[in-house]
């Protein structure tokens, strides 16, 4: 199989867009397959009504905390597809949007391509969800948008351990969109925004919602970014951890240099007072 298409949910989708115009491609029907993955027990009832879809439930208790890399990587463990396409799962798109994807694939093996998503804007709403209308109000508000759409062989995100399921990254309001960037990045990968890749996003009230565990995700972020670590705390295989890789490899993390470390000032002055009171008592007899 080509393609693998994979969108993620936790029952918090306020519209299902990308269910109904992914299952609608003229891609060869044969050659891609569509992956919804429903954290909870149960997904949006009117998925199960698009015999095109292949719904994959995580079975959680409603009182576990989201976690949406445990979605992602459980629709990377089950993709059929040679080329791997993670959406917002909120989007519409035109019916040749795979084809494209595929056609970039082509011409360079080791890329990491990211779509534009064009959203709906308050000085513009949408009078209905026509293509023509879309084109024609919704506008790129963030040209390097890590979650609107990633497309990347699946074997290079075998070789990232897939997606961080530590604690971390827990919740709803995740930056792991973020996250898969650097580490691909620090892979070695090359990295594109195609101009070919267009998605559009209808407004909703969960559009602008911010949560401070973003800023704690960003801190790991950085390090990450920092130190050019590629793989996660806790990925698909758990034996290429980061700390286990680390384990495994002696030399991997330097000695600690043996330096004796001061808080302030005041305590480094009364040993540079005893040392100029010995120099003096050394050179007393000059001024005898």
């Amino acid at each position: 199989m080509k393609i693998s298409v994979i969108m993620i949910d936790g029952s918090f989708r306020e519209n299902t867009f990308g269910a109904e115009y992914f299952t609608k491609q003229n891609f060869s029907s044969d050659e891609y397959e569509v992956l919804w993955v429903e954290f909870y027990k149960s997904a949006n009832e009117k998925l199960y009504q698009n015999n095109q879809l292949k719904i994959i439930s995580l079975g959680h208790s409603s009182d576990t905390v989201y976690h949406s890399s445990n979605c992602f990587n459980e629709g990377i463990r089950q993709a059929k597809g040679e080329l791997l396409i993670i959406p917002d799962a909120d989007v519409i798109v035109q019916p040749d949007f795979l084809q494209k994807a595929w056609n970039i694939h082509q011409e360079y093996d080791k890329l990491v391509a990211y779509g534009y998503r064009y959203n709906e804007v308050n000085e513009h709403p949408l009078k209905n969800l026509e293509i023509k209308e879309l084109k024609q109000k919704c506008v790129v508000t963030n040209p390097i948008n890590y979650g609107g759409c990633i497309t990347v062989h699946k074997k290079w995100l075998l070789a990232i351990n897939g997606y961080d399921e530590h604690p971390t990254f827990e919740t709803g309001f995740h930056a792991n969109g973020l996250d898969i960037y650097t580490r691909f990045r620090n892979y070695g990968m090359a990295i594109q925004w195609s101009p070919l890749l267009k998605l559009y996003h209808p407004k909703h009230a969960f559009t602008a919602t911010k949560s401070p565990e973003y800023q704690r995700q960003r801190n790991l972020i950085n390090w990450r970014s920092k130190n050019l670590e590629y793989l996660p705390l806790k990925g698909l295989d758990s034996n290429l951890n980061t700390k286990s890789i680390l384990h495994k490899r002696q030399s991997a993390k330097p000695p600690t240099p043996k330096i004796k470390q001061y808080q302030n000032t005041q305590s480094i002055r009364p040993k540079k007072q005893s040392f100029l009171k010995k120099i003096k008592q050394k050179l007393a007899f000059i001024f005898e």
